[in-house]
């Protein structure tokens, strides 16, 4: 309670403990498990099917792998968004089913998505993260001393480049809230259970966001801080809504600038944040293989794109920059417009009704 004896409201990170049914004691661990068992089933149905397809087109080998890492192939980008678009459903099984309560409170404080946000403050936000991108591309051209495996796109076709640019477009939406839903809606909230300070779940958060991902420092420097970013953005704004446009802007800015410009350092750069903010455990989740967009995989292996890796570096570190200053001003802003103190987020209000129970 604060000095006048009324509580304080809510904030985001506390909602699952609106209800004692909803935060006992392993109601956050079976939150967790539920949404991996749910993950892996999905997950190995979608990767048997996809073997099976490709076992049947013509031409195609599958004991290649079903993935090179290419940022141009069609087939690498619908897989791994499909993989990243899996923890939706994932996430909605470890609320409902391991949680035992309903969506709306991991949404948001208002226990719906506020579309009313997202008019003043998600273009913000959208504008700050293709800023991101760009800043990402500047700075492993910059990096790469004018280094590259040829021509922007590695010479590939423009129909194939449409299909990756399609694909993204379709697919990096279904991605983006999935992910908000289960690493900033059920994780934060999961171990807001137990905690009160928000700063252990950020860093839970961030820890987490590593797991499945390339560990260099290309990907981990943009990783954490776009992890960061996110559920400050989550916590500090009450909702998802801010952290799913942060997450899809940049998604669909990093995958297609990537592809675009595959072999250069902008696309080196760029590479790196695709790496950092797409699903962890997915093959989007490593830098991207210039030498095979390129068609030079034995140049490649040579040694002949290593000033790319310095690009990659830079964009990384330049991205994670952007994102941590991006997220400062929408703090900024969120507190100037709802008349919050810095540090003090948006919360549910405290003689608000509590979301009734649900039965499975």
């Amino acid at each position: 309670m604060n000095l006048l004896g009324t509580e304080r409201p809510t904030p985001y990170h506390r909602l699952a403990a609106l209800r004692p049914e909803w935060s006992a004691r392993l109601r956050p661990l079976l939150t967790v498990v539920a949404a991996l068992i749910a993950y892996v089933v999905l997950a190995s149905v979608l990767l048997v099917l996809m073997i099976l397809v490709l076992a049947l087109a013509p031409g195609v080998n599958v004991a290649i792998g079903v993935t090179s890492g290419d940022p141009t192939s069609p087939l690498d980008a619908v897989l791994a968004l499909l993989m990243g678009s899996l923890w939706l459903p994932a996430g909605i099984v470890g609320v409902r089913v391991g949680g035992w309560r309903p969506l709306g409170p991991a949404w948001s404080v208002a226990a719906r998505f506020r579309r009313d946000l997202l008019s003043p403050l998600g273009a913000w936000v959208a504008a700050g993260a293709l800023a991101t991108v760009a800043i990402a591309a500047v700075a492993g051209h910059l990096a790469s001393s004018g280094e590259s495996a040829g021509a922007p796109g590695g010479g590939v076709s423009v129909l194939q480049l449409l299909l990756v640019v399609v694909i993204v477009l379709v697919l990096a939406p279904l991605q983006a809230v999935g992910l908000e839903l289960a690493l900033r809606g059920m994780i934060l909230q999961a171990v807001g259970t137990w905690l009160r300070s928000p700063v252990v779940p950020f860093v839970v958060v961030a820890g987490v966001s590593l797991i499945g991902r390339q560990l260099t420092p290309a990907v981990v420097i943009p990783a954490l801080a776009l992890a960061f970013a996110a559920a400050v953005l989550a916590w500090k704004s009450g909702g998802l809504e801010l952290s799913i446009i942060l997450t899809l802007t940049l998604t669909v800015g990093s995958l297609i600038v990537s592809a675009l410009a595959a072999g250069t350092g902008a696309g080196a750069g760029a590479s790196a944040l695709s790496a950092a903010v797409a699903a962890p455990g997915t093959s989007a989740a490593a830098l991207a293989d210039h030498g095979a967009a390129a068609g030079y995989d034995e140049l490649a292996s040579a040694g002949a794109f290593a000033g790319l890796g310095d690009a990659a570096l830079a964009g990384g570190a330049a991205s994670a920059v952007a994102a941590l200053l991006l997220t400062g001003l929408i703090v900024v802003l969120i507190s100037r417009r709802d008349g919050l103190r810095l540090l003090e987020p948006v919360g549910r209000a405290a003689d608000a009704p509590a979301p009734g129970p649900v039965l499975i």
